[in-house]
């Protein structure tokens, strides 16, 4: 079974996909997920990039560092440092599947940015390799089907590091509007963050019903549990990694304005208390679980 329809059956068990239209610009806020609604063109990144129909700078763009991290050294005798070796990444991120380049900036713990401005390091967090495709238009053929990733920086990120967290966005038509749906091969990570989701209050009977977050971790039959090994989250030096799909309200409510890519640099996490609620704990959340992930820790 193919990815296309992988994504829109999980999306059809736990809320069916919506067919909402997509802004054609970086601008626009990408609300559905491409893949839930018709197959990709290109069968890969190679054949994206060199088709000529879609060029580098005028459609899409990537941006990506590797580099984290340069030394490893732990000699306390009471203590233990994580091993810092996450990979976060957005396969669909700009206009595609909007919020996830943000998200994956900041979780990484960089500045959002816009495209041609080098994001600054966050304080009082650890700095981690990233890799994102951005859409800078919201063309469903523009999103390549993770399993059919072969980008040589989301192969050399993801495979520089033991680890690694996907970002993803979909847009369900019924149940919880809110919701995360947690995948991939690396069962500790997922329980990990299921655990530091509830933990910073991404979890439902929060007694606020707007604040309520439906989050699910995908079981061995689901049918998109992120366990294909050719998942570009699961290319990774441990062959493993977790996926994470945020639905359209979910990222609409972590930013003050959603629907261009300029609006949501300036107000994520920055306007009422609900916003920055949502946006703090999904990325405090993350940050967390890769922290007591790279510790050897269980949430169990």
């Amino acid at each position: 079974m193919n990815t296309t329809s992988r994504r829109t059956i999980l999306t059809s068990m736990a809320a069916a996909a919506a067919g909402l239209p997509l802004i054609n610009d970086l601008a626009g806020n990408g609300s559905t997920a491409a893949a839930a609604t018709t197959a990709a063109e290109f069968p890969s990144n190679t054949a994206l990039y060199s088709s000529g129909t879609y060029q580098e700078g005028v459609h899409w763009m990537r941006r990506f560092r590797r580099g984290a991290p340069a030394e490893l050294l732990d000699n306390a005798s009471g203590t233990s440092e994580p091993v810092r070796s996450t990979a976060i990444i957005a396969p669909h991120g700009g206009g595609i599947e909007a919020g996830t380049s943000e998200l994956c900036l900041a979780i990484a713990g960089y500045t959002p940015t816009g495209a041609g401005t080098a994001p600054a390091a966050v304080a009082g967090v650890p700095q981690r390799d990233y890799w994102m495709f951005e859409g800078l238009a919201s063309s469903s053929e523009l999103h390549v089907t993770s399993t059919n990733c072969d980008d040589p920086a989301a192969l050399a990120v993801c495979g520089h590091n033991l680890y690694a967290v996907s970002l993803h966005g979909f847009a369900p038509e019924t149940g919880p509007a809110k919701q995360i749906l947690i995948g991939g091969r690396d069962q500790r990570l997922m329980r990990n963050l299921a655990s530091a989701f509830a933990a910073h209050g991404l979890t439902t009977g929060t007694g606020t019903p707007r604040l309520d977050v439906t989050v699910v971790v995908a079981g061995v039959d689901s049918p998109l549990n992120g366990d294909d090994p050719a998942n570009i989250v699961n290319r990774t030096s441990s062959g493993a990694g977790a996926q994470l799909e945020i639905s359209t309200e979910l990222r609409k409510a972590m930013f003050g304005t959603f629907g261009s890519a300029a609006d949501r640099r300036a107000t994520a996490g920055k306007g009422t208390a609900d916003e920055a609620h949502f946006w703090n704990g999904f990325v405090d959340a993350v940050r967390e679980a890769v922290d007591r992930h790279e510790l050897g820790r269980d949430a169990v």
